[in-house]
């Protein structure tokens, strides 16, 4: 597998692990990580209608990269055995697997802070609210992800596309972001070219599990792999509601720094490291 694949790879079900039943207990935290279980959504549990390996055919989704104002709430979130950055920043993602070889269609909103581990940086997964039972159960015991059941959406335009996590009830959102397709300039360019190395990072049962991380910008992309990618830049804006508890809120989540939306038409299956 490439590495400008692999950039992608971040936050899935992970292959050889899935049969495993029920939601592992994650650390709580700054972050929303209890399994949630909302009235007329699947419960976060694997089913058993599908043997593994998960296999991922095509997605899309939009990224966003914001700064945070609240850098004590930043290093709260942290937890051991990561620490502070050098360089703060909270990421924000709305994501689509709607193309499945075996596994079930789902969709999927994350938010992470880098971190460092050992001196590396790296993506920390505060909350990763997904749409289907069967995802959520396999994430939280094969990856340590925080997985909750939510409601989101994707609604993709010409130049726009809208993402839309919701919070607990799924009629309010927790977070919408909008990405206006368009050059954002040399320092979102720079922005995009810092992320684009570090893995996710996630723990479980005590050990870190990290996922992903690529060599290539996400604007460099699809020149290199026309087949695989297609990557449209832009500006993102977030909004939330100014909520005490809301995570967004408590970290100060500001100017947003460089966004972009992907899609990715490529077979593969997932193994954490």
């Amino acid at each position: 597998m490439s590495s400008e694949v692999s950039m992608v790879l971040q936050r899935r079900t992970a292959a050889a692990l899935l049969f495993l039943a029920g939601c592992a207990p994650v650390a709580t935290g700054l972050y929303d990580s209890a399994p949630i279980d909302e009235r007329g959504m699947a419960s976060c549990r694997w089913s058993g209608r599908f043997n593994p390996p998960v296999i991922y055919k095509e997605s899309d989704f939009i990224r966003g990269y914001f700064e945070p104002t609240n850098l004590a709430a930043y290093r709260q979130a942290i937890q051991a055995p990561f620490t502070m950055p050098p360089r703060p920043l909270v990421r924000v993602s709305v994501l689509d697997f709607y193309g499945m070889e075996n596994g079930p269609i789902y969709l999927e909103s994350e938010v992470s802070v880098l971190a460092l581990h050992e001196g590396q940086p790296g993506w920390f997964v505060l909350t990763m609210p997904v749409t289907d039972g069967d995802a959520c159960a396999g994430g939280r015991n094969a990856l340590g992800t925080p997985k909750v059941m939510r409601r989101i959406t994707l609604e993709r335009q010409a130049e726009r596309y809208v993402g839309t996590s919701y919070a607990r009830g799924g009629r309010t959102p927790g977070f919408t972001m909008t990405l206006q397709v368009g050059e954002p300039g040399e320092a979102a360019r720079e922005v995009l070219r810092f992320a684009a190395p570090f893995p996710e990072l996630n723990l479980l049962g005590g050990h870190v599990v990290k996922l992903g991380g690529g060599l290539r910008p996400a604007y460099d992309l699809e020149r290199v792999s026309p087949a695989i990618w297609k990557v449209r830049l832009g500006e993102a804006k977030l909004d939330f509601p100014a909520d005490p508890e809301g995570l967004l809120h408590r970290l100060g989540v500001g100017r947003p720094l460089a966004a972009y939306w992907g899609q990715l038409r490529y077979r593969y299956s997932i193994t954490p490291r």
